[in-house]
């Protein structure tokens, strides 16, 4: 199984929230505060794998929380990024870039950098922050 898939049902304290067609996750490294990991809950590996109406539903749910972290963290910009070249199934990295943050002008895999890991206390603040800004119902609902 791969690593996306078995992180889909852990609710442990980097999941955010569960939404149809995706799992949200803070990323453990937190050097840009708020990066967050949207994993798709099919297991797929590119966009033109899935439906038309999949693939608008998966767009809808990505721009939401998009939009939810640039409130949440004052983001300048966010930088939405489907790779998957180490880890072969649809997933966002979703992270709001700041003037001020230490890659502003670079992507952040250009960046070498010591990972940030949150404390636990830090971290929870970093994931309650972010539901706070949830809405009621998912976007794709």
């Amino acid at each position: 199984m791969c690593t996306m898939c078995s992180s889909l049902a852990k609710r442990d304290g980097c999941f955010i929230a569960e939404w149809p067609y995706h799992v949200w996750r803070l990323a453990e490294d937190q050097t840009w505060p708020g990066w967050s990991i949207l994993i798709f809950k099919k297991h797929v590996t590119e966009l033109f794998e899935l439906s038309p109406a999949e693939r608008a539903m998966a767009i809808e749910e990505v721009a939401e929380a998009s939009r939810l972290l640039k409130v949440a963290f004052n983001a300048t910009k966010m930088n939405v990024e489907l790779l998957g070249n180490q880890e072969p199934h649809i997933h966002w990295h979703i992270v709001p870039r700041r003037n001020d943050d230490p890659a502003w002008n670079r992507p952040i895999w250009s960046f070498a950098h010591a990972p940030v890991r949150l404390a636990p206390r830090e971290h929870d603040a970093v994931v309650a922050r972010i539901r706070r800004k949830l809405p009621p119902a998912p976007p794709s609902a």
